[in-house]
């Protein structure tokens, strides 16, 4: 993967997030999930935003390692391109997340 072009990375991701799960968030348990994203106490709010978790979803099912440079593009490439409706569910989602990490 190291010789690897990005523009052959971003091909390779591309057809690795067509057959995986990314919409709806695949979460087979949303308090693993707060625990993942909870950091050490602190008296700063953390707030999940959309591209934290989209990552954070398509590491965990990928089946090799991206450039982060590849797995932002593809990010942007899905937030733009999905609908409304998906977009809604992320963001309450991490809505969800942010809730529950800063209580």
């Amino acid at each position: 993967m190291n010789n690897m072009t990005i523009s052959r990375e971003l091909e390779m991701l591309r057809q690795e997030v067509t057959r995986i799960q990314i919409f709806p968030p695949p979460i087979n348990d949303f308090e693993n999930i707060v625990k993942l994203f909870k950091r050490k106490p602190s008296r700063r709010k953390v707030h999940i935003k959309y591209p934290v978790l989209l990552n954070f979803f398509i590491k965990e099912q990928a089946q090799q390692t991206y450039k982060q440079c590849v797995i932002d593009k593809i990010i942007r490439e899905l937030w733009n391109s999905t609908t409304r409706n998906n977009r809604i569910i992320y963001i309450d989602l991490c809505n969800q997340i942010s809730l529950r990490i800063n209580n």
